[in-house]
């Protein structure tokens, strides 16, 4: 299992945006802590969170499709990292 977590604060995400690549068939489990109430959504898998302030939300699912998929925050529109599947 892939385990990532993320956190924002002040709009300013922990740690900054950037690739993350995971195997194909590998379960995936994301982990946002956010300081405000938002929504995180994954891009091509249709997976989204909905974040309340300082509660971590998680999204757990089987990367079964490969590409490069964004994961962004709704509301702020921070993009938090892209999610390479190979």
């Amino acid at each position: 299992m892939k385990e990532i977590t993320v956190t924002v604060a002040g709009r300013k995400v922990t740690p900054p945006p950037g690739r993350i690549e995971v195997t194909k068939g590998q379960t995936v489990r994301i982990t946002v802590t956010s300081d405000v109430a938002d929504e995180a959504h994954l891009h091509g898998y249709d997976k989204e969170a909905s974040l309340q302030p300082g509660t971590p939300a998680s999204i757990e699912f089987v990367a079964d499709e490969t590409g490069l998929f964004e994961m962004e925050t709704h509301e702020s529109g921070l993009q938090l990292f892209q999610l390479v599947v190979r």
